[in-house]
């Protein structure tokens, strides 16, 4: 990793050492044991939960969190849109459909 951040000096980048962390992965016969990454004399921490780009990997391969996550993302819009749409009487069903398709489905997925 010295390298890297040798060469990333290098382009003028700096690497935040503070908002940096990594996971260590294992095979799965393999025990755990964490590997020690130092950048410019500062360690990085490991850690067992990973959010990256949206989404929550974890070192157990479990997906529990992130499932309950897309479902509590999904039904934040559906309750933003109580009020305004699924209660009113004036907005066709086929509309109310195309809503939920555009803005609850893409969120859960």
């Amino acid at each position: 990793m010295d390298l890297f951040a040798a060469v990333c000096a290098k382009f003028g980048f700096t690497i935040s050492t503070t908002e940096m962390a990594f996971m260590h992965k294992p095979p799965p016969s393999a025990e755990h044991n964490a590997p020690r990454i130092n950048v410019n004399g500062d360690q990085l921490k490991n850690v067992e939960i990973f959010a990256y780009l949206g989404s929550t990997l974890s070192r157990n391969s479990r997906i529990d969190g992130e499932v309950v996550q897309g479902i509590s993302k999904a039904s934040q819009p559906v309750g933003r849109l109580q009020d305004s749409t699924w209660n009113c009487h004036g907005i066709h069903l086929n509309t109310e459909l195309k809503m939920y398709k555009a803005v609850v489905l893409t969120t859960l997925l």
